[in-house]
């Protein structure tokens, strides 16, 4: 958001705080504990959601140069995505067509000599545009081969608003502007194409996927489940909600904030007091606060376990090992919070919807981000 929304956001969400209240949806919701228990569901999530819906990738600066590439294979198909030296951006099956090897398995950096990707079981090589242009032994080992029907299969890949989405299934396509739904307004200004990728930490847990969004999308539990950390920065159930499509915006107030009532308009700093979770259907969250941003990351392995990427971006490269050292120490103990206090309890909450009991879930009126994201999933999968 450009300073004029965010001065506005204030303004709401000092509203809010005087009020003692939150944004709320129209009624109460109920979930049957099956949605998050059924195996039978959770097959068809994995196909709908995660094969054939467009994935949030991340942020531009996540590839930022030409030869950069981003990888993974949590959608059950292996991806991979490279930045073209017109800086385009290209996604492939990453698998190479020999024997079917992936042609990198870490998650991010640069292209062999900044124009290739060599396959390490028998070398074959390709192009940043997929094309096959290296094959060992190949007049002799593979004389009836025709090269040109043998490049990488291409996928779908998508970057605008500096936003990076990809269809998985090579077969179907989508319409970013639909998939988007207009969140780009509430994120445009907060340095998608310029941050510096600090990294990502991987997260198992021993959940439902969807439990595990659940937490994000409200401020209710900050008083009781975060008394000594989150709750000591953040108002407990107080935020701004604003849908998007598929998805939504949560803006939330400092407990300093009022301090802006004793400054003059054209002088405040709105980071400074607020923050904002980013929900991207189906799995991914960007969370913002002042100095930078992060996102979560969401994928199912089994009903009942799935798997979380916790990346952080900073406004520039550390300049010094103690400045790298402050930004890790800093996003490890969010990490560390994320971990003990959330994924902590939410393990429990599985155990009980494990329980084989017919029960229903509430969520109230002052979850109105819990229930987008479920009506969605109703709407997506009938």
């Amino acid at each position: 958001m450009q300073q004029e929304k965010l001065v506005a956001e204030v303004k709401t969400l000092m509203d809010l705080v005087a009020n003692k209240t939150t944004t709320l949806a129209d009624s109460t919701m109920t979930i049957n504990v099956s949605e998050y228990t059924s195996p039978d569901q959770f097959d068809r999530e994995k196909v709908e959601l995660f094969r054939n819906y467009a994935q949030f990738v991340g942020p531009s600066c996540i590839i930022p140069n030409p030869g950069d590439y981003f990888s993974f294979d949590d959608t059950g198909v292996p991806i991979l995505i490279t930045r073209t030296k017109d800086g385009s951006l290209n996604a492939f099956v990453n698998a190479c067509s020999h024997r079917g090897a992936p042609l990198t398995d870490c998650d991010h950096g640069s292209a062999k000599k900044g124009k290739m990707f060599s396959c390490p079981y028998h070398g074959w090589s390709y192009d940043l545009d997929g094309k096959l242009i290296g094959v060992p032994f190949g007049n002799e080992g593979f004389p009836d081969i025709n090269r040109e029907e043998l490049g990488l299969r291409q996928l779908q890949v998508e970057e605008k608003h500096d936003m990076i989405f990809v269809m998985p299934n090579p077969d179907l396509s989508f319409d970013i502007d639909e998939v988007l739904g207009g969140i780009s307004e509430r994120l445009d200004g907060f340095g998608f194409k310029d941050h510096y990728y600090l990294g990502a930490k991987q997260v198992f847990t021993d959940f439902s996927w969807k439990l595990n969004m659940d937490t994000f999308h409200e401020y209710y539990h900050f008083e009781f489940l975060h008394p000594e950390s989150i709750a000591q920065m953040a108002y407990s159930n107080t935020a701004n909600y604003v849908q998007y499509g598929r998805n939504h915006s949560m803006g939330s107030p400092s407990l300093q904030i009022n301090e802006l009532k004793e400054v003059p308009e054209d002088k405040w700093e709105p980071r400074e007091y607020t923050s904002y979770v980013n929900y991207i259907f189906p799995n991914t969250v960007i969370f913002v606060v002042n100095d930078h941003f992060q996102t979560w990351r969401v994928y199912p392995i089994s009903p009942g376990k799935s798997v979380v990427y916790h990346s952080m971006f900073i406004p520039h490269e550390p300049k010094s090992d103690e400045e790298r050292k402050g930004f890790e120490d800093y996003f490890q103990m969010i990490n560390d919070v994320a971990v003990a206090e959330d994924y902590g309890l939410v393990d429990k909450v599985h155990r009980g919807l494990q329980s084989g009991i017919d029960r229903n879930v509430i969520i109230g009126r002052n979850e109105p981000g819990v229930q987008n994201m479920h009506r969605q999933l109703h709407d997506l999968l009938g």
